[in-house]
């Protein structure tokens, strides 16, 4: 608690305003950094796509990097390289973010060309094939040969089926061959805008001076008007089904997983839930492994992970076992599981202790690294209504307490109906067939 204190002590002073046009500007002036990072946040992901524009959030994070107006393709990354620099971008559900790295004072250079391309970039048919090309192969490489990111992918859309976040955030290569260039005209017009960004910059820099700089360069950019935004649903309050089978193709064991709805960022329990994420998944011995591969010994691999996104999240228990397990007895194990870790030693004061310095530390990279606490200036922005969420967060998360915690385990997680994924291999070799039923006496 003290040195979560002494972090927000130190924190310099914030900058966070708002110009005519609509952008946002949340400037962080830290002297003690080496590098000025620079994020442009454009509030716009995979879950603001309709049928008719899947899969142009992720392949607009690839066509920002072509020519504009008044600059050759890729001079945003030669210029990055030729001062020592990087660059990169990236896509998910929520938001898609362009990142900067660079030694001060050249972030003023990274200014006018973040302005260039969200005013001038050009869009022909000939950028639109090129940039469709590379985003095809990043799938293939990515998702298609990964049995992982096949299983990911398949569950998302399976589970949450007629919600935002219920398709691929890469979308699909019928997406891809769809997109017209009036499509995508359409969506940098209507996406593309001061009114629908954010512009983040953390380091070594003069406060004034960087935003009379962002005043320059983006204040005669036009707002966008009223953005006609969908409201997405928060996920605990979407309608899953009861149980959905997939049969993909993974190496040969089944995988069943009970996944438990967790509330978005800014719920007033949000950081007791963070604090029982850390807790359960982050531990270098996972409880529920432990429970089932170990000490019960009903599968070759368990665990818990924890994802978030803007409108929620999900904390998930698997187990993996070779195929010859009936669905019913997996989903037992994981139910016991459930009701064997309530009281467990990883709900305990000296776990939460251990929670809460892990976080702390976390904050502390922050405190020293520009492009993470940009990260988190921009997500507390867009997930939590406020920046400055960034900046208390270490003080905030040190307060909750266990019984806070115990809280939101038993609210989200020990008296709620778990969401059941079964995934099936497609192929499984004749000997796993007949002989699986005896790994249990050799494990």
């Amino acid at each position: 608690m003290i040195a979560a204190a002494l972090l927000l002590a130190a924190a310099p002073a914030l900058l966070d305003t708002t110009l005519e046009n609509g952008l946002r500007v949340t400037i962080l002036p830290d002297p003690g950094m080496t590098v000025v990072a620079t994020q442009v946040w454009y509030h716009v992901g995979s879950a603001d796509e309709d049928p008719g524009s899947r899969g142009l959030a992720h392949l607009f994070e690839h066509l920002m990097f072509g020519p504009t107006q008044t600059r050759e393709a890729r001079e945003y990354s030669a210029f990055h390289t030729g001062h020592g620099g990087e660059e990169n971008a990236f896509t998910d559900t929520d938001e898609t973010v362009y990142v900067s790295e660079i030694a001060p004072p050249h972030h003023l250079g990274v200014l006018v060309r973040e302005a260039d391309r969200m005013r001038h970039l050009v869009l022909d048919q000939a950028a639109l094939d090129n940039e469709r090309k590379i985003v095809i192969e990043e799938l293939r490489l990515r998702t298609e040969n990964d049995p992982l990111g096949r299983l990911f992918t398949a569950a998302q859309v399976a589970l949450l089926a007629g919600h935002p976040y219920g398709h691929e955030v890469a979308g699909t290569h019928e997406d891809l061959d769809a997109a017209s260039l009036s499509a995508v005209r359409a969506f940098y017009a209507r996406w593309y805008v001061p009114g629908n960004a954010q512009v983040v910059v953390v380091g070594p820099v003069d406060a004034e001076e960087t935003l009379a700089a962002i005043r320059r360069e983006f204040g005669s950019i036009s707002g966008g008007g009223s953005l006609d935004r969908r409201q997405i649903p928060a996920i605990p309050a979407h309608r899953f089904p009861a149980r959905v089978t997939l049969r993909e193709d993974i190496p040969p064991v089944d995988v069943a997983m009970l996944g438990f709805p967790l509330p978005p960022p800014d719920a007033p329990d949000a950081d007791a839930v963070e604090v029982l994420l850390e807790m359960l998944t982050a531990r270098q011995v996972d409880p529920v492994r432990e429970e089932l591969v170990v000490r019960r010994k009903r599968g070759i691999e368990a665990g818990a992970q924890g994802m978030v996104f803007r409108r929620g999240g999900a904390l998930v228990f698997y187990v993996a076992s070779l195929p010859y397990r009936r669905q019913e007895t997996a989903f037992r194990d994981l139910e016991d599981a459930r009701l064997a870790l309530d009281g467990g030693a990883w709900l305990s004061e000296e776990a939460l202790q251990a929670a809460q310095r892990s976080l702390l530390r976390k904050g502390a990279d922050r405190r020293y690294r520009a492009a993470q606490m940009a990260d988190a200036l921009g997500r507390d922005t867009w997930f939590r209504g406020d920046p400055a969420a960034a900046l208390d967060r270490e003080q905030r998360l040190s307060a909750v307490t266990l019984a806070d915690v115990r809280a939101a385990w038993e609210r989200w997680v020990l008296r709620r109906e778990p969401v059941r994924l079964y995934v099936e291999p497609k192929h499984v070799p004749w000997y796993i067939t007949a002989f699986g039923w005896l790994a249990p006496l050799f494990l």
